[in-house]
């Protein structure tokens, strides 16, 4: 993974239309134009993790991995599910973690091509979908796998994938799976019948979810150093 970055600068948030970065003096890109930033090596990782200081793959799985060792489960046998693998930095720190084998799904064709450039061979499948989507043929493509457990780092919420999503992917988890997930604590307000935190609540009320952990922690900074802060959940899947 390549590349020196010297003259990107950080901007924003003008008004309400987000945060950018300048890439020189030439072009100006939005913090989330995924398929622009996907299509240079590093770039990602650079702005968000280096830059933006962004902790959630690292909370994610070591969330996971603290649920498996409480569950007396051997990640060496385990295949976990990644949903919004992005260039996949979850994947590869599931695997330095000892995950035997990882699973990655996103919704952007432009991510898989940057993950298998950058991280080739991190992934055992990685699969393009929509998880939210009734029409979505991703379900049944990941029927084929004997999961044993879910990771998803910032996926959910937003302008990302809906509760729809999150429910779909429990469906093809067994019960009993460890579940580790970062959400932006402004889509876990409970007062929104259709946000994530009323989702989660009715998942653990009906016993689809099992909660072991929930802490707030700063996911990153923005553009002009703002802290972000998201919500950690870690749950076991119910009956």
């Amino acid at each position: 993974m390549v590349a020196t970055f010297e003259n990107i600068r950080l901007i924003g948030p003008p008004a309400a239309d987000g945060e950018y970065f300048a890439m020189d003096e030439h072009e100006i890109v939005h913090l989330h134009d995924y398929p622009r930033i996907y299509a240079v090596p590093g770039l990602y990782e650079h702005v968000v993790q280096e830059r933006l200081r962004c902790r959630s793959p690292q909370v994610a799985v070591e969330g996971f991995l603290r649920a498996a060792t409480r569950l007396a489960m051997d990640p060496s046998s385990m295949t976990v599910l990644d949903i919004g693998s992005g260039t996949g930095l979850v994947g590869e720190l599931a695997h330095d973690g000892g995950v035997a084998r990882v699973i990655g799904v996103d919704s952007l064709a432009e991510a898989r091509v940057a993950c298998l450039r950058d991280r080739p061979g991190v992934y055992a499948d990685y699969l393009i979908g929509d998880l939210g989507s009734r029409s979505e043929t991703l379900p049944a493509q990941l029927g084929q796998y004997a999961f044993d457990g879910l990771i998803s780092a910032g996926a959910f919420g937003g302008t990302h994938a809906p509760p729809a999503a999150l429910i779909n992917a429990l469906s093809v988890l067994p019960v009993g799976a460890p579940v580790a997930i970062t959400i932006d604590e402004r889509w876990m307000d409970r007062s929104d019948p259709d946000g994530f935190g009323a989702a989660i609540e009715r998942l653990v009320e009906r016993g689809e979810l099992v909660l072991m952990e929930r802490q707030r922690f700063q996911h990153r900074i923005t553009t002009t150093g703002e802290p972000i802060f998201y919500e950690l959940v870690i749950a076991t899947t119910g009956g």
